[in-house]
C-alpha cells in the first residue's frame, strides 16, 4: 500500500514553508513507495534542489543524537555551520559578513495509526561580522539554505528537501538565536515496525564554504 509522508517547516518569520511547499510534497510523497516496496531495498531517488547536545566544529565524526525512539539525528561537524564572506575566495575575520551555527536539535515522535510523527526543533546562533552594515542603523536580513534529508538503515537516501532559516538583525543587534520546528510523517512498515529512518541535517555549502569550514 502506498502512503504519503508529509515534512513541513514551522518558523517564526520563516518563509521557508512556503517557498518549498509544492516541492514537498511531490518529494516526500515518493517516500510512501519506497517504504512500500520495502525501504532497506529502496532506490527510488529525488531531484535535490542543489541534539541535545551542542556541536563542535573539531569533530571528527557525524554527531548522532537520538532522542528516545526517534530516528537518529545526523549532522556532520563540517555542515553544521554556514559564514559568509566579502570575498568568499579569500576569507577572514576582517570580511566576515555574518555567520550561522546549528547549535542543537531535539526531537519528539509518536505512533499515529500507520505514521510515525516526528517533531525536530533545530536551534540556531547567528553573529555579524565586520562587513554585515553599510551604514550604522542598517537591519541586515539573510537567509541560509539547509537541507533535511530521510535514509534508510542501509543509508539508502529516500528524500531531501531544501529550506531556509531568515534572520533578521535590529540595528543594534549583532547577535541572535532563532529556532525551527520541522515535521516529519514518516510511514511504518505493513507489520507497524519502522523500516530504521535516519535523518540527516546540514547546510547547504558552496566549494568555498566547505573548504573554509574544513580549515577550522
Amino acid at each position: 500500500m502506498i502512503r504519503n509522508i508529509l515534512l513541513i517547516g514551522l518558523a517564526a518569520g520563516s518563509l521557508s514553508a512556503c517557498q518549498t511547499w509544492n516541492g514537498l510534497k511531490q518529494d516526500f510523497g515518493t517516500l510512501g513507495t519506497a517504504v512500500g516496496n520495502g525501504a532497506s531495498t529502496a532506490k527510488s531517488k529525488i531531484n535535490t534542489i542543489t541534539s541535545p547536545t551542542p556541536m563542535k566544529q573539531e569533530d571528527k565524526a557525524s554527531i548522532v543524537i537520538n532522542d528516545n525512539d526517534c530516528p537518529p539525528v545526523i549532522v556532520d561537524p563540517q555542515l553544521s555551520s554556514m559564514s559568509e564572506f566579502y570575498d568568499m575566495a579569500k576569507p577572514s575575520k576582517s570580511s566576515e559578513v555574518s555567520s550561522l551555527k546549528l547549535t542543537d536539535t531535539t526531537s519528539e515522535c509518536k505512533i499515529d495509526n500507520d505514521y510515525l510523527d516526528v517533531k525536530i526543533q533545530l536551534s540556531f546562533a547567528g553573529a555579524l561580522g565586520p562587513k554585515a552594515k553599510r551604514k550604522t542603523n542598517d537591519r541586515p536580513f539573510f537567509a541560509y539554505p539547509y537541507f533535511v534529508a530521510v535514509t534508510d538503515k542501509q543509508d539508502e537516501e529516500l528524500a531531501k528537501e531544501l529550506f531556509a532559516a531568515s534572520v533578521t538583525y535590529d540595528k543594534d543587534q549583532e547577535r541572535i538565536e532563532l529556532v525551527e520546528t520541522i515535521r516529519q510523517r514518516l510511514p511504518l512498515n505493513d507489520d507497524g515496525s519502522n523500516p530504521g529512518y535516519q535523518i540527516k541535517i546540514g547546510f547547504q555549502l558552496s566549494e568555498e564554504q566547505l573548504f573554509y569550514n574544513a580549515s577550522q
